[in-house]
């Protein structure tokens, strides 16, 4: 039941994960520094202290009871990931919100399933749930390669087609494909911050559980200590172009409907952070590998759908549109293969 009920809590998170970002398409005047600044403060600080404070008793307590390096880990790992949350909202005007999500969570996503099993156990490798996590990985790559190759036809495609040919709702493309495609990789390799955050973040977890908190609701007392490294690089960087670009106007001029927006895009992050943490716990020894890998697929083939919903392919034509939805399927077909893996460790 557990390996169902957890199975079940990283596929919606990763839904909510890839719907994260799609808000931003239907901004009316803030620039990104202006939606990213609310994103930040919603997703990294409000909601992940308000919950912790929620399912912890003496969280406080709990913090002070642990070694500096304790709290220090989690949040310098965090700190990775918010350089490359930001890097991830730069790519979408740039190469678009399709190919953005594949690249970055898809990379991401490999690393980030690896890495925690290599340190932890790395003898799992050698069982028939470790090469059927392996398989998964491998799968993911070849869909990433088919996804990626789409959004290259794609790319072309609208250039040769001219401004006319710019997608309803999505912002100027700013600098190149080729620039696009670097930061994509880059946040990717970041981005398995968040996952390492969690993962070793455990002592922060048993403490909560020493003090009382059910092994669920610890978990929230990771995510609080863990964004707070998280909102640094998001916020700090937001801030700087607002002072540069004299954008704080903004933040008055159109409050409705970018507020709650950027607003909704920090509810959407953080409900993903926490339900991915709740399904990693419940999918035992192989949830910090397994849940990592399902959630980034989700995120990808949700983030997807919402590119295909608000007009990104609509002059990309049939060939790399069925280009992409075959990468898509190739993505999916990972996640089955990886949980496949967590269901023959659980079943030894």
């Amino acid at each position: 039941m557990d390996l169902f009920v957890g199975l079940i809590l990283v596929f919606v998170s990763g839904a909510m994960a890839g719907s994260a970002l799609t808000p931003i398409k239907f901004m009316r005047r803030y620039r990104f520094e202006n939606y990213w600044v609310v994103h930040s403060l919603t997703g990294t600080v409000l909601i992940p202290w308000a919950l912790a404070f929620l399912a912890v008793s003496n969280l406080l307590g709990v913090y002070r009871s642990l070694p500096a390096s304790a709290l220090l880990l989690p949040a310098a790992f965090a700190f990775s990931w918010g350089i490359a949350s930001t890097l991830g909202g730069l790519c979408v005007s740039r190469i678009g919100l399709s190919l953005a999500y594949a690249l970055v969570i898809g990379i991401g996503g490999s690393a980030g399933a690896l890495i925690p099993l290599l340190y932890f156990s790395p003898e799992t490798l050698a069982t028939r749930s470790g090469a059927s996590l392996l398989a998964g990985v491998a799968v993911m790559v070849a869909g990433l390669v088919v996804v990626a190759g789409a959004g290259r036809e794609k790319e072309t495609k609208e250039r040769e087609a001219g401004p006319q040919s710019e997608a309803p709702g999505r912002a100027t493309i700013q600098g190149s494909f080729v620039a696009g495609l670097v930061m994509a990789a880059l946040a990717g390799i970041l981005s398995a911050g968040l996952n390492f955050s969690f993962t070793f973040g455990q002592s922060v977890t048993a403490a909560a559980v020493e003090a009382g908190a059910s092994r669920i609701n610890a978990t929230y007392a990771v995510w609080a200590i863990a964004m707070l490294g998280g909102m640094i690089p998001n916020l700090a960087y937001a801030l700087f172009l607002c002072a540069k670009n004299n954008s704080w106007g903004r933040f008055a001029a159109s409050a409705v409907p970018d507020i709650p927006l950027g607003m909704l895009m920090g509810a959407l992050f953080m409900g993903s952070t926490a339900l991915y943490g709740l399904g990693a716990v419940k999918l035992g020894l192989l949830g910090t590998s397994v849940g990592w890998g399902i959630m980034q697929i989700m995120q990808i083939v949700v983030g997807n759908i919402g590119g295909f919903l608000t007009g990104e392919w609509k002059i990309a034509g049939p060939g790399p549109t069925r280009r992409m939805l075959a990468g898509v399927g190739i993505l999916v077909l990972a996640s089955i293969v990886m949980a496949f893996g967590n269901y023959l460790q659980e079943g030894a």
